[in-house]
């Protein structure tokens, strides 16, 4: 009689630990199944692009400077009697960089920040001598958008 009522106690046993090796495994698939959709998915997030290494290049690399600037740019060259909107078989390879400060004293300067937008301007008073130029955050990466260069 005592087998008979080891053997139910024990197929018992064997079941319920079978049913928790099941339930586990569950457990820990389902685990996977979340972090592999988290990894077959992941968010990336692009950051803006740092102005001044964007500045540094801009201003020394004349491949990139072309690839950079938003044609047909907005602005124009006036020199005397000769004026013309910019063009890519026009432009003039920029070297002067974005700065804080000019050290050219005869020039007036100035230059407004912002996250997206950067505007520097360079002028003589009363001379018909004045250089402005617009950079624009894009998609993460810098742009020259405007170009204003009038010297009468």
């Amino acid at each position: 009689m005592k087998v008979l009522t080891i053997l139910p106690v024990l197929a018992f046993a064997f079941i319920a630990v079978n049913c928790n090796k099941v339930k586990e495994e569950a457990k820990s698939n389902s685990k996977i199944a979340v972090k592999s959709d988290s990894i077959a998915k992941p968010i990336k997030k692009e950051l803006p692009e740092n102005f001044d290494e964007f500045n540094k290049k801009f201003h020394s690399d004349s491949i990139f400077q072309v690839s950079r600037v938003d044609f047909p740019i907005e602005g124009k060259h006036v020199s005397g009697f000769e004026q013309y909107n910019w063009t890519k078989k026009n432009w003039q390879f920029q070297v002067i960089p974005v700065a804080e400060k000019t050290e050219i004293e005869e020039y007036q300067h100035s230059l407004v920040k912002t996250d997206t937008l950067i505007t520097e301007r360079f002028w003589i008073p009363n001379s018909g001598f004045e250089v402005e130029r617009q950079f624009k955050l894009i998609n993460n990466k810098w742009f020259l958008i405007y170009y204003n260069d009038i010297n009468l």
